[in-house]
């Protein structure tokens, strides 16, 4: 049945569970997927993706434009509230302005995502050429040890080197929405390859620690969590440069 593909990558890959014998029509497939994925508290990113790539796993044409439809419509709402969040805000009456404005980024990141997969000479290796691939096309500043601090700070540490280093943050000189995506690609999939580390906060704090902007200011993780990137070609870059399990190749 091939419903059983999207109920069993649902299953494995996103830790949702849906019921197939009670879905025989695509549009009410797709409705007890969009509530299964709040009930999950995936936030409207993770959401976003999931419905994307979940009309890849079930070629129902009432499935798919049911889950494209939910797509335009979250698309929507991100695009309200970005407007809202950009609106300015007048001061307190203690004096004080909500709207704080850029800050200048933190020097060093205090936290890391754990790996998500093995972490050997293999997979460390090529986690720095995904790194070394993001500064020959100008997506993150050169600095001396940027490859080996993104390794660490994606949690692939090797045995011997110090978890407690001083990683330094990462200049990401591409909009926020192409970080976005790039983080939200490297937690996804059928292959992930970082996840949130145990006992930490969530994967848009993580990611706002890894990095500053092209003009050195903090990343505001709220606004990180709902990026959207455009462009295809970029989409596709970015995807194509996060390493493939041996197994995958």
């Amino acid at each position: 049945m091939k419903i059983m593909l999207l109920i069993d990558w649902l299953k494995r890959d996103c830790g949702i569970h849906l019921d197939a014998a009670t879905f025989r029509d695509g549009a009410v497939l797709a409705a007890a997927l969009c509530q299964s994925l709040v009930d999950a508290g995936k936030d409207y990113g993770e959401q976003r993706h999931i419905l994307l790539q979940a009309t890849e796993h079930h070629c129902d044409l009432a499935f798919g434009n049911a889950c494209l439809d939910q797509v335009d419509r979250l698309d929507t709402f991100l695009r309200r509230r970005a407007a809202y969040d950009d609106r300015p805000v007048r001061n307190c009456h203690s004096g004080v302005s909500k709207n704080k404005g850029w800050q200048a980024g933190a020097v060093y990141a205090d936290l890391r995502f754990a790996a998500a997969r093995a972490v050997d000479d293999d997979s460390a290796a090529a986690v720095e050429e995904m790194v070394l691939r993001l500064v020959a096309e100008s997506y993150v500043e050169q600095h001396g040890d940027v490859a080996r601090d993104l390794r660490q700070g994606l949690g692939y540490l090797l045995p011997g080197e110090d978890p407690v280093r001083r990683r330094r943050t990462a200049r990401w000189l591409r909009g926020q929405n192409a970080l976005h995506f790039w983080v939200a690609a490297m937690l996804g999939g059928r292959e992930p390859l970082v996840r949130v580390a145990d006992g930490a906060p969530g994967c848009w704090v993580t990611a706002a620690s890894l990095f500053v902007d092209r003009q050195g200011r903090a990343f505001t993780y709220s606004r990180l969590e709902h990026g959207i990137l455009r462009s295809v070609e970029q989409q596709r870059w970015l995807l194509s440069i996060i390493p493939r399990t041996p197994k995958a190749c």
